[in-house]
């Protein structure tokens, strides 16, 4: 087993680096520093070799996933970079810079390491300032490089601990800002053994790290499932995690790493980031947000795997991505084992998660948000229920919300398909959170309204809901009332309701790939149900199943009413999979009155996490899960957090 796994890492590494310096393979671990600084290739080769007969071939995979981000940052024009936000205003350019510095350095001497110096250094003077999107990367370059940088560069950084710079790791922020910013600053303060004048900074900036993990760890987070910020709160605990002296500190940052690792891993979605979310819409596989690009590290599939157009992941990601990946490339943390299982969804499905969430900043109002998703071996689903009707169009989260997102799995592995379902306050593309969306969803059907009133009209809300999908799936089949999509393994089935029902084979320009189904008017609603393509054949099948819902009203086998949704709002429906779904609009609240199978829908108490495979009960301080690869758990305590 060992003399395969050594040909499989060996190969590997000789396909992705050729002759290249064996200092470039790895990235550096803490392990490695104490040992190797960088120098000579002879002796890096030997520790390399000696480390590869012990690892498995998940960590080997890992590895070259490593290499190839790392190797698609450095080959950024660092030089042209520099030379582009210096003749413009550009507020972060540390955060398109510093990607490539960090990544060039870690490939040995492939790049003029001088110049590489000089860069970081001028930058440093031209933009002193020690904000958010710096930090991750800043600290990660220091301590992977600390004794072979110019003196001047280390100079620099000892600065960042003294006065008054070490004020600015105190910043402000939102909540993955803040973890950017403060963490980094912590595992600076506490691993490089410069001394501070205000040592109460680390100390306060430890206390909000676990004012954050005891939030995660009883009523849940305001970020939750970000699939834009999540990497970056992960590059900050991951600098703590990796340089941080201190071990207390360590099982903090390993903590709270964990809490992300789970909460990705559960809605992951096939490369997609699956689910409800705040802060984000990734329609991408693999390639199309940072959460993504952190797990394709974790969890991805082999670099010979073949993508869109013959590319593999890492080829079709963007700069975007692959920079919001590159810490985790560098890190020595893993996720717990037990969640890789989970997150490829090489599990017995279906399941579906309930969930809740917080307030944004709130450490104490919890069940603020309520959400359900539900995974197949063909599609996973998610809805989010917002009790509130918000009109702001500015600030940091009402048009950033995923409210309807259906993942619909590309057998291939190359291309799922995004739906999104909602008005169309923020966006015609559905996402965001409009003022008066309403849910209700059980398994893979959902009941969807939107009915304005006076004050939404006020504000301008728009009178029309959009179901927005792939164009490459071409225009909906007709049947009845019902507009059907044959995606991939599955049937996607929508029924609207409004004064005109409009198709468009584009969303817009812009957005040219996307095509719309339509509902207009004042009061506008949906049912879009999911079918497996492994229980109805062929369309006649579906159109059998259909037609049980089509007899309204007229006899006892009628499976959906609507004669009260134009005066009330009501709308029941027996779904293809036999749940029968009820809403109530309400038309001055942001949720809706539910039943589900009779049984009244009580938005209260809910779990933060609620499925077979993940379980945190509220206030319980308790995560854990249950996986094929055995049982894990995290329990937070007033002294530190313990895993079981």
């Amino acid at each position: 087993m060992k003399l395969k796994v050594l040909i499989l890492a060996l190969t590997t590494l000789t396909a992705l680096v050729g002759t290249a310096d064996w200092a470039a393979d790895f990235p550096l671990s803490r392990s490695l520093l104490s040992q190797w600084q960088w120098g000579g290739s002879g002796q890096s080769q030997t520790l390399l070799k000696d480390r590869i007969l012990d690892e498995g071939e998940t960590e080997a995979a890992f590895r070259a996933r490593s290499l190839a981000i790392r190797e698609k940052v450095a080959a950024a024009d660092l030089e042209g970079l520099d030379t582009w936000w210096r003749t413009r205003t550009i507020s972060d350019p540390h955060k398109y810079l510093l990607p490539v510095i960090l990544a060039r350095l870690s490939l040995g001497e492939q790049y003029d390491r001088q110049q590489t110096w000089d860069i970081l250094l001028g930058l440093d003077e031209g933009k002193p300032d020690l904000y958010h999107f710096r930090s991750p990367y800043d600290i990660r370059i220091f301590f992977l490089f600390r004794d072979t940088m110019p003196k001047a560069v280390q100079a620099s950084y000892r600065s960042m601990v003294d006065s008054p710079r070490v004020r600015e790791w105190l910043e402000q922020g939102t909540e993955n800002h803040m973890f950017m910013q403060r963490i980094s600053g912590l595992a600076l303060m506490d691993g490089s053994g410069f001394p501070t004048p205000l040592p109460a900074t680390a100390a306060t900036n430890e206390a909000w790290l676990r004012a954050e993990l005891n939030k995660f760890l009883t009523i849940g987070q305001g970020e939750f499932h970000s699939s834009t910020y999540y990497g970056y709160a992960i590059a900050g605990l991951l600098n703590l995690y990796d340089f941080a002296d201190t071990p207390e500190l360590r099982q903090l940052a390993k903590a709270a790493l964990d809490w992300y690792a789970v909460n990705m891993a559960v809605r992951f979605s096939w490369g997609t980031a699956g689910g409800a979310e705040s802060r984000g819409f990734d329609r991408g596989t693999w390639d199309d947000s940072g959460l993504s690009g952190v797990a394709w590290i974790w969890w991805g599939d082999s670099l010979t795997q073949s993508g869109v157009e013959g590319l593999t992941p890492v080829e079709r990601m963007d700069r975007g991505v692959t920079r919001v990946a590159l810490p985790a490339a560098l890190s020595d943390y893993r996720p717990p084992p037990q969640l890789r299982a989970i997150a490829r969804k090489e599990i017995e499905l279906p399941f579906q998660l309930k969930a809740s969430h917080p307030g944004y900043y709130s450490y104490h109002q919890d069940n603020r948000f309520w959400e359900i998703f539900y995974v197949t071996q063909d599609y996973s689903l998610g809805t989010l229920i917002d009790p509130s009707r918000s009109y702001r169009v500015k600030g940091t989260i009402n048009a950033q919300y995923a409210t309807y997102k259906l993942v619909i799995r590309d057998p291939k592995g190359q291309n799922n398909a995004v739906v999104s379902l909602g008005g169309t306050y923020h966006s015609d593309m559905a996402t965001g959170r409009s003022p008066g969306d309403q849910y209700v969803q059980e398994k893979g059907a959902v009941i969807y309204q939107l009915r304005l009133n006076p004050r939404d009209q006020a504000a301008d809300v728009p009178g029309r809901s959009h179901l927005v999908l792939p164009t490459r799936y071409g225009k909906p089949l007709r049947y009845g009332d019902w507009y059907i999509w044959r995606i991939e393994n599955t049937f996607l089935c929508a029924r609207p309701w409004g004064e005109q029902i409009d198709w468009q084979n584009q969303v817009s320009e812009k957005y040219s790939d996307y095509q719309v189904l339509a509902a207009i008017g004042k009061n506008t609603a949906w049912i879009t149900d999911v079918a497996s393509i492994d229980d109805y054949p062929t369309i006649e099948a579906l159109q059998q199943a259909l037609d049980q819902t089509e007899i309204r009203n007229t006899s006892s086998r009628t499976r959906y009413r609507d004669r009260s949704w134009e005066t009330m709002g009501q709308i029941t429906y027996t779904s293809l999979a036999g749940d029968r779904l009820q809403m109530t609009y309400q038309p001055n609240r942001g949720a809706g009155l539910a039943q589900i199978n009779g049984k009244e829908r009580v938005l209260d108490d809910w779990a933060v996490l609620d499925s077979p495979y993940v379980q945190q009960d509220l206030n319980s301080g308790l995560l854990e899960v249950f996986s094929p690869l055995g049982n894990w758990r995290l329990r937070g305590t007033l002294t530190s957090p313990e895993w079981e």
